[in-house]
Formats: structure tokens, sequence, C-alpha cells
């Protein structure tokens, strides 16, 4: 089964799309229309220039809850910002876009945080089952993803860029690439599925950035192995669905960033093997279900250890993760499942919606040329 599913994408099949998640980057309502014409885009995106993201962590987060608007919200500012910029064909705010670019460049921004080395000497998340303990794991994994989403700016920006400039941007990003996202090639994950499908969304950012095919293939491969693996037959996903008054959260958390994944890889040529299209339309299914009878979801038992799984009733969240604003557009877009009606998620979503992209998967599925009504 192992082979079979690594046979399934070979480098003359991958072919990177200019836009990163579509052919051309076209108008899109659903991002909104934020502008580095508008003084305030540009001073929140220069606000996370060589941001001090470790002192923040430490201060607001710990293994339950994750502060992370000061470096996320800059990004997907700075994202929704330049889409604008390239579709509207506004040269001044392109201008803004591409010094900002350069600058986070010049300046090592989130190189000084925590690396994926760094936390073999780090304590574990949740460390005796405290959820005030420090998650070194999220200082890292919200650099490496914040890092990722500039990748993509940086992509549709690559045009523009002069000799130096590109110089700049392609020194500064191989570095990062190498702190944060190349260890993962060979990480061996047993449990979970999180934001940017555990760093492989960032790893084929990269691989587009600087145009390595061989990458390309190498991590699509492994993650639909790795798909194949902690998605169960029966739809649930190995730790997301499990972790107790918050395991609908987790699973449509997971599930939206594993269908951002899969349609990135299918867009760019990659065949998906049809038992992770199956368990894809299940998990889906069960997505539902928690909406539908929350109960009958949850019932669903796990032999397996939860170290992470959220005991205490007052910190459930019994809804769809609002942060996966882009999973009904998704869900229909893959596996062809409608999203039931879920009004504490749409209502929630609009919160993170107003940001333009999906931070757990790099782009708005709602732009999606399949979505255009």
């Amino acid at each position: 089964m192992h082979n079979q599913l690594q046979a399934k994408v070979k480098f003359k099949d991958i072919k990177f799309a200019p836009g990163f998640y579509d052919q051309s980057i076209q108008t899109c309502k659903a991002i909104g229309n934020r502008s580095f014409e508008n003084k305030n885009t540009v001073n929140r995106v220069s606000g996370l220039i060589g941001y001090d993201w470790m002192s923040d962590w430490k201060e607001n987060s710990n293994s339950l809850n994750v502060e992370h608007i000061n470096i996320t919200e800059p990004i997907l500012w700075m994202m929704t910002a330049t889409h604008n910029a390239i579709s509207n064909n506004d040269k001044e705010s392109l201008l803004i876009a591409k010094e900002l670019l350069v600058a986070f460049a010049e300046n090592n921004t989130l190189y000084d945080s925590t690396g994926y080395h760094e936390l073999k000497n780090k304590p574990p998340c949740w460390e005796n089952n405290d959820p005030n303990s420090p998650c070194w794991y999220h200082a890292y994994e919200f650099a490496k993803d914040v890092f990722s989403m500039y990748l993509i700016s940086a992509i549709w920006l690559k045009e523009t860029l002069n000799a130096k400039e590109l110089q700049i941007v392609d020194r500064y990003a191989a570095k990062m690439y190498r702190k944060f996202l190349q260890p993962l090639l060979n990480k061996k994950h047993d449990q979970g599925f999180y934001a940017m499908a555990n760093g492989g969304t960032g790893i084929l950012i990269y691989a587009n950035w600087s145009n390595d095919k061989r990458l390309a293939v190498r991590e699509i491969n492994n993650r639909f192995t790795y798909i194949d693996k902690v998605f169960l037959e029966d739809g649930y996903i190995n730790n997301n669905s499990f972790r107790g008054y918050r395991g609908q959260w987790y699973h449509s958390y997971g599930l939206n960033s594993a269908l951002g994944y899969v349609y990135l890889a299918k867009l760019w040529g990659a065949e998906v093997p049809e038992k992770i299209q199956k368990k894809l339309v299940k998990a889906s299914e069960i997505t539902n279900l928690a909406i539908t009878d929350w109960a009958k979801f949850k019932s669903r038992e796990f032999s397996g250890a939860n170290p992470n799984k959220i005991s205490n009733k007052k910190n459930a969240r019994k809804h769809t993760h609002q942060m996966a604003f882009s999973l009904d557009a998704l869900m229909e877009v893959v596996t062809g499942v409608k999203l039931k009606h879920d009004p504490i998620y749409l209502q929630k979503r609009k919160y993170h919606m107003k940001d333009g992209f999906d931070g757990l998967i790099g782009f708005n599925a709602h732009c999606l040329t399949e979505n255009v009504k």
C-alpha cells in the first residue's frame, strides 16, 4: 500500500501554478478590498518587520491558547493587499508590496524564533497535563507558517523584483526554509493533521518559489502517505477528532488543512490516490455528523494516547473551527460534500474572513475558479 501511494506522483507530473493556488491572480471579492493605498494597512504590515515574536509568545501564550494575531494578521494583510495590487494592476501599491517584501528579508523577520531542531531541548506542550504550560512547538509552528505565507506573496511579486532584490529575498527564503521547513521532510509524524498540512504546504510553497519539482514530488508523496496514515477509514482523524470537548473543532481544522493541500497538489498535476479521496469524503461526512449530532460524533472511542485531549467542559468548542473558513468551499470542490449549516461557525468565521486569506491553507478557497458563480 505504501509503495502504491508513493508511485502516484512523478517529476513529469508537476507543473507549478503561477498564481500558487490558481493559474493566475484574478480579482476576488471574497478577500476584500484591503490596499496599500491605506496607511493603516501599510503600518500594520510594517509592524511585522523584525517583530519579536518570541517575547510576545512567552508573555501571552500557553499550551491551551496561542495569541498569534500580531504575526498572523499582518502577513494576511500583506497577502490580501498584494493580491489586490496585482489583480488591479495598481503599480504604486505593487511598489509598496515589493519594498515590504524586501524589508522583511533584510531584517531577517522571525529568523530568531525557535527553529525545528531547537524543539528537541524544550519541554513538550501540555507538560504535566497543564494547559498553562508553555508550548514551544506553537512558537515554532506560527513562525513557520507566517514565513510560508510570506513566500506566497514573494511568488506573486517575483517577476517585479530586480536582480538585487531577488537575491535578498531568495537568501532569506533559503535560510528560513532550512531552519523551519526542511527538517520536516524527514519528520515521522504519528498523530494529528494541523495548519498548513503540518508544514507540508510550506514545503510546497518553497518548491514553487525555487522551482524545485523534485522537492514538490518528494513532499507530496510523503504527505499523501501521512494523510493515509492519520485519516482513518471511517473518516475520523487520529488525534484531531479525539481531543475531547474540542474534537469537532480540531477535526474540521485538520480537514480544512488537508483539503487545501490536496487541492494544491492536484492543481499542480498530482494524481490523488483513490484511497485518500475516499477518506477525505468520509472525513467531510464526519464533519457534518459533528454538526448534526455532536454526541454521536464524540461517542467514537479512541484507544491510543491523546495527551492534548480537552477534558474540561468549560473549554469546549462545539462548532466547526472558525479559522477554517474555506472549509465549505473546499469540501464541495475536493469531495463533493456540502457542509451542513453550522450557525456558530458561520458567525465566528466572519472575524477571520475579513483578513482575506485562510491561514490554515495559504489561500482563500472562495476565490477558486470552480467557485465562481
